[in-house]
């Protein structure tokens, strides 16, 4: 006869382990979100590469787990469309960028998985849309954070 009291302890334990892992993943969206919201204000140009390389790879790794490929990439794909419109800085359009907030928001309502990039990108596309520099500095964040995710596993399909 199986002992209940040893199955619960176990069951404990496992369930602590999850609810820990779960509070690591939450505690990773926010400190990348923290970094970012830092240039709100200044623009994303004056971040690190260290730090736009830290927060590329936390990302890619958490939503390595989460996420499809395709489903970063179609966002970045939308990025670099506008990066083609500005014609390197001549265009800029800091309204365009703004814009991308909306089909964020719309990837979200369809797939609540994206929520978590979504948190990050939204600070990042507001100081994304300072000046055609910090915009640059948007798409390599992005661009981070698809390579990460992929480094780490991430899927296609």
């Amino acid at each position: 006869m199986p002992d209940h009291r040893q199955q619960s302890r176990q069951g404990q334990r496992c369930g602590q382990s999850h609810h820990t892992q779960q509070q690591t993943e939450d505690n990773t969206v926010k400190e990348c979100k923290q970094k970012i919201e830092q240039f709100k204000s200044t623009g994303l140009n004056n971040l690190s590469g260290d730090d736009l390389i830290d927060i590329s790879s936390k990302m890619g790794r958490y939503l390595s787990r989460i996420l499809k490929t395709t489903q970063i990439r179609r966002f970045l794909d939308g990025i670099r469309k506008l990066d083609s419109h500005f014609d390197r800085g001549n265009n800029f359009n800091k309204d365009l960028v703004i814009l991308m907030k909306p089909k964020l928001a719309y990837a979200v309502g369809r797939n609540q998985d994206i929520k978590p990039l979504m948190e990050v990108l939204e600070p990042a596309i507001t100081a994304g849309a300072k000046t055609y520099n910090d915009f640059k500095k948007l798409v390599a964040l992005i661009e981070g954070i698809v390579a990460y995710h992929r480094y780490h596993g991430g899927r296609d399909s």
